[in-house]
């Protein structure tokens, strides 16, 4: 119980003086610019690739067809 308890104030401290840190903060906010530039080209590749892979699916079936 009591080593639960002291944990529980480990944790807490350290996350106080984490969120307090200007450095820390920093290096949060660039991670953050990092990880949505990755996920915006990330995106238009997939739209990219989804509209691609439409198309040629609606040739196939044409094809398909005849």
């Amino acid at each position: 119980m009591f080593q639960r308890l002291v944990n529980f104030w480990v944790q807490s401290f350290v996350t106080e003086r984490l969120l307090a840190s200007k450095t820390f903060n920093a290096v949060a906010a660039k991670t953050h610019q990092h990880v949505s530039t990755i996920t915006s080209k990330g995106q238009q590749t997939s739209n990219t690739f989804m509209k691609a892979f439409k198309e040629n699916l609606e040739k196939e079936r044409l094809n398909a067809k005849k």
